[in-house]
């Protein structure tokens, strides 16, 4: 009798054993460099893939069941392994809805107050469950780190199956505001349940799951870039990988070079200056370099005594505001602000700054030489308004000019006496007393005006010179400051303001010490290197693209046929290096890595394929041009339904092609493409009817089941009307609207259910002849069935 431990062995080997030899051999084609293996259903690697997918609210959408189990919330159990997954329903029962829409909104889709039910519950909610495996665990990590969050939110989710966790939240809400009549919408978004923005849960998913429709793969298929991310994903990823480090490596080292040539471009020298100084130069160059340094230390020593005057301003102020002493009227405030703020600028201005500075960044308004202006025209309007002070009195009070007050009341006094003088009468006397006694009250009040302005400790002539007497320089020594700040720059043939450039200039060519002239050798030759290094590498890339274009060309040529474009041929239009490596297009960050360009023809004409002989692109194309003038650039000349089983036979013949193009942030954010997890194809098929449905339907179960070494065969979601995809499917979801049941609150009961066996049959029944089809549509839905598994087992 067996111990128990052998017994557990025998039984471990029994079951190695079954697994082992259960497994079927793989099927080579497409090209010996890039081997896609057909795996069978009962290969246990394990992939990522959507779980399940949650909503609330969404789109005033309630869960139809929810008496049975208790929940609102709507679960679609999408997959609990990455096969192809076919979501079928009534039109208007909110297939989209509930799949491709619920990832859009995780994408960032901008918020429509239509999703949030009109009464009750002013929220949505959407949620995404992805079962993570490799590559993906590593990426999502990167991810997390590159936004600042932990990790640890993936690595504690790992379970003993090496599969982790993601679960994806988005809820949107409804804030009501009584100053706004428009409804404002607020996201709240998750990651595993921590919070975060939608920026960041945008970044995440976006490279993880691809959401193709017609319009879509037209929109892609016109981009210069995603027809290039369509061949690049065939392309060795470790080549395209080594090909984006150098072209950044050329890229910052041209940039390095350029900054030092515009150094030295910009450099600042006197007119009379050349390279080529001999010893015999040294000491000019010397006398020119003590001449500015001795000016810098007068400019210096002139801005320090300014900056005493203005803290003997703040201080005075200061004392007087502690004393008492000041009230509003004291002085003129507005002019006082405006004399301070000038000063303070000065102060704040720097030769030295302005030296340390290219001549470009040097702002004209704030240069030492500005604000020296601006200082000038300040005291010069002190002592222009001191001067225009003492002229309003004299034009007050003195009798000498006939333009004073003074002068007017006088005159008006001696008509007064000329009216008293020839008219006796007594009430011209009573009338002229009173006009005299107001003509003494206006002369005492402009006695006091002038007094005032004048002779007040307080008066305005006072508060002028008061802040005068803080500049102790006159408006002609700070004139002969600025002529000969002027004389030393025409001397040397320079602007006024490129005095401090000058100096330090001068003094590196002094000291041998010009960084800029020191690097640039050295910069150019690693140019050069990285340069050459990147030609090398474009070559290579150029020489793999070229192969995968004819043989894409070929093989979509052929797989086209069987979807109802017998007389059509596809063909890639490879360009290799049309453009330099230097040339901004070849290095640029926005361009596709390389030198090439690609377009997609699609040729309308019956090949001849009568002597059997093998047609190639090259003479695919050949024979188009000659016999034929039909066709042209897909994007162009295709229909969307052409375009949309083009792209299907691409993705099959390239796993992963689908998502590089129509998933620009899975390129642009990793320098190793990222494999999407999942494709979800939104009525795709609505163009393709008859043989085409069924090849096209195939195609779709091929994509599950095709891996290559680099890219682990995806999860496909189609949402479709098509009953050959929906009975090839590995799993069937079907959404169904509850017939007239709307709740209070304006929601609709919707369910999501799997079929299988007899409900399976009869909605395939009802999608291809809708409530006609009899026994006679339960028969055509078992001869789906039984094809599509067929077809799987080939």
């Amino acid at each position: 009798m067996q111990s128990p431990s052998s017994w557990k062995w025998s039984l471990s080997l029994f079951v190695y054993l079954h697994v082992y030899l259960r497994r079927g051999p793989f099927v080579h084609s497409f090209s010996n460099s890039h081997i896609i293996h057909h795996a069978k259903p009962t290969d246990t690697k394990l992939n990522s893939y959507i779980e399940n997918i949650k909503v609330k609210n969404f789109g005033s959408v309630i869960n139809g069941d929810r008496e049975k189990n208790g929940k609102e919330d709507l679960v679609i159990k999408v997959a609990s392994e990455p096969n192809l997954v076919a979501v079928t329903g009534e039109t208007g029962t909110g297939k989209s809805l509930l799949v491709a829409k619920v990832i859009e909104y995780l994408m960032g889709c901008k918020a429509s107050p239509s999703i949030i039910p009109s009464s009750g519950d002013k929220y949505a909610a959407v949620k995404v469950v992805i079962r993570l495996t490799e590559p993906h665990i590593t990426a999502t990590i990167n991810m997390l780190q590159e936004v600042g969050l932990d990790p640890s939110l993936i690595t504690t989710t790992i379970d003993e199956h090496q599969t982790a966790k993601l679960e994806l939240t988005r809820m949107i809400i409804e804030n009501e505001t009584k100053s706004s009549k428009r409804k404002q919408l607020k996201s709240i978004c998750k990651i595993n349940g921590k919070l975060t923005t939608l920026k960041v849960l945008k970044y995440l998913i976006t490279p993880l799951i691809a959401i193709v429709d017609a319009s879509a793969a037209s929109s892609a298929l016109k981009d210069p870039k995603a027809r290039m991310a369509i061949l690049d994903s065939g392309v060795d990823s470790n080549l395209l990988k080594h090909a984006k480090e150098t072209r950044k490596r050329y890229r910052e080292c041209r940039q390095y070079r350029e900054k030092l040539e515009k150094e030295l471009q910009n450099r600042i020298l006197p007119s009379s200056f050349s390279n080529g100084f001999d010893e015999g130069d040294i000491e000019m160059l010397r006398h020119w370099v003590d001449e500015i340094d001795d000016f810098e230390i007068k400019m210096n020593n002139f801005q320090d005594s300014i900056t005493t005057s203005l803290s003997s301003i703040n201080g005075d102020d200061d004392e007087q505001a502690r004393s008492g002493e000041m009230d509003g009227d004291d002085y003129d405030d507005e002019n006082k602000l405006m004399f301070q703020n000038i000063v303070k600028r000065f102060s704040k201005c720097s030769w030295k700054s302005d030296a340390n500075k290219d001549f470009e960044q040097v702002s004209i308004n704030d240069s030492f030489y500005s604000c020296l202006l601006d200082l000038r025209s300040c005291i010069k309007s002190l002592d222009d308004q001191l001067v225009a002070a003492h002229a309003s009195c004299d034009v007050l009070t003195s009798l000498s000019t006939s333009e004073s007050a003074a002068y007017a009341f006088e005159r008006s006094r001696n008509f007064l006496y000329d009216i008293t003088s020839q008219n006796a009468e007594s009430s011209v006397e009573d009338a002229t007393e009173k006009a005299h006694e107001l003509l003494n009250r206006l002369e005492d009040a402009l006695k006091e005006c002038s007094r005032f302005i004048e002779d007040d400790p307080k008066g305005l002539v006072a508060t002028l010179e008061k802040m005068r007497e803080k500049i102790f320089l006159s408006v002609d020594e700070i004139t002969d400051i600025i002529a000969d700040w002027g004389s030393l720059s025409r001397k040397h043939g320079i602007d006024v303001y490129s005095l401090p450039c000058l100096q330090r200039s001068l003094k590196q060519e002094l000291d041998g010490n010009v960084e800029a002239k020191q690097e640039l050798p050295k910069a150019i030759k690693l140019e050069e290197e990285a340069l050459e290094e990147y030609v090398d590498v474009c070559k290579r890339l150029t020489k793999e693209r070229a192969s995968i274009a004819s043989r894409l060309s070929e093989s979509v040529t052929e797989r086209i046929k069987s979807l109802g474009m017998e007389g059509s041929a596809f063909h890639v239009d490879f360009h290799a290096e049309v453009n330099e490596c230097s040339d901004p297009v070849g290095y640029s960050e926005s361009s596709p890595v390389g030198i090439d360009t690609v377009s997609f023809l699609l040729l309308h004409r019956q090949i001849n394929q009568s002597n059997n002989t093998e047609v190639n692109s090259d003479s695919l194309k050949a024979e188009y041009s000659k016999n034929d003038q039909r066709g042209g650039k897909l994007d162009i000349v295709g229909s969307s339904g052409e375009k949309a089983r083009i792209l299907l036979a691409i993705e099959t013949e390239l796993p992963g092609s689908v998502g590089a193009c129509c998933n620009k942030a899975s390129s642009d954010m990793f320098t190793t493409p990222l494999p999407p997890i999942a494709v979800v194809y939104d009525e795709i098929d609505a163009h393709v009817g008859g043989r085409a449905a069924v090849a096209l339907a195939k195609l779709l179960s091929d994509q599950t089941r095709v891996a290559t070494e680099s890219r682990p065969n995806a999860q496909i979601i189609s949402i479709t009307h098509s009953p050959a995809v929906a009975a090839i499917a590995d799993r069937h979801l079907v959404i169904h609207k509850l017939p007239m049941n709307i709740d209070r609150e304006g929601r609709v009961e919707v369910t999501a259910r799997s079929v299988i066996g007899s409900d399976r049959r009869e909605e395939l029944s009802r999608m291809a002849a809708g409530d006609l089809g009899g026994d006679e549509g339960l028969r055509f839905a078992e001869a789906l069935l039984r094809e599509g598994t067929l077809h799987k087992e080939r």
